[in-house]
């Protein structure tokens, strides 16, 4: 403080880099506080898989953040920005990572950080270009993954537990929307391979047809590694034969390992068709 109770203040009180320090009134915010450390008592920052004990998270360690509600389904970011809840399905954009440069929370499929949408001032939560404003600088605790500035926590829209259901920002109410585990990948076991996936009524990794209950009995043909077409059964051929994966939690063609059925236009038809970029979405 100088002689006419005037305190250094950071511009606006926003935390971004390279935001201008003045001189003001003393008002008491955050922005107007500072902490003086001598150089040689400056602390080290904690380094690879140690824990950043401000933010609740290990350093570059890969995790996912599961919801506590009834299916436990993973964040998962859409459409290149859309936060939402998902089946585990073996999709990079359900991991996430601390990062310690930035303070920000990133993801390893898209080299963006958690961000509120318009600079903090809506309730959407999406994945954008890193810049550590305030927005986009969030602490766990508790189970809970606050924003570091106005405490809102991350919320799954309506506390509805359904497929991709978007996940937002709202004031802590303590409900189970809110309320996440975070699962670091070096601790999870291996993936189920073989054996019946309860959730979905198939077994892992073995071969069947699909045969209709018609008069002529006939199965399901890959055609082309696109199109799905009645034929009758010819034994062995593997484009009649399917298998579930229990990563994507998709049905894949046996001849094209590479393709997944679904329906074409991203639901939006009723033509049902194998294609080879898997999303893991409902369709």
């Amino acid at each position: 403080m100088n002689d006419k109770g005037k305190v250094m203040d950071v511009q606006g009180s926003i935390d971004v880099e390279n935001r201008n320090i003045q001189m003001n009134k003393k008002t008491g915010k955050l922005s107007q506080q500072w902490d003086l450390i001598y150089a040689d008592q400056y602390p080290e920052e904690p380094k690879k898989g140690e824990l950043n004990k401000d933010f609740g998270l290990y350093v570059d360690r890969d995790f996912h953040v599961v919801s506590a509600m009834g299916s436990h389904r993973y964040l998962e970011v859409i459409q290149n920005r859309w936060m939402v809840i998902k089946t585990p399905n073996g999709n990079p954009l359900q991991k996430f990572y601390f990062d310690q440069n930035t303070k920000t929370i990133r993801s390893r499929g898209q080299n963006k950080s958690w961000d509120i949408v318009s600079s903090g001032k809506s309730n959407q939560l999406q994945f954008w270009s890193t810049n550590s404003g305030w927005w986009q600088l969030f602490s766990y605790e508790g189970g809970f993954f606050s924003n570091m500035w106005d405490n809102r926590v991350l919320d799954v829209y309506q506390g509805k537990d359904v497929e991709a259901q978007k996940v937002g920002l709202y004031k802590r109410h303590g409900k189970v929307n809110q309320k996440w585990q975070v699962k670091y990948v070096d601790t999870i076991k291996g993936t189920q391979t073989k054996g019946l996936v309860g959730d979905f009524g198939f077994y892992a990794n073995r071969p069947f047809y699909l045969r209709s209950r018609l008069p002529m009995q006939r199965v399901i043909e890959c055609i082309g590694a696109n199109n799905l077409v009645l034929k009758r059964w010819r034994k062995n051929v593997k484009a009649q034969q399917f298998v579930f994966d229990p990563v994507s939690k998709t049905i894949r063609s046996k001849q094209w390992s590479n393709y997944a059925m679904e329906i074409q236009s991203n639901g939006g038809s009723a033509n049902l068709r194998m294609y080879s970029r898997i999303t893991s979405r409902w369709w």
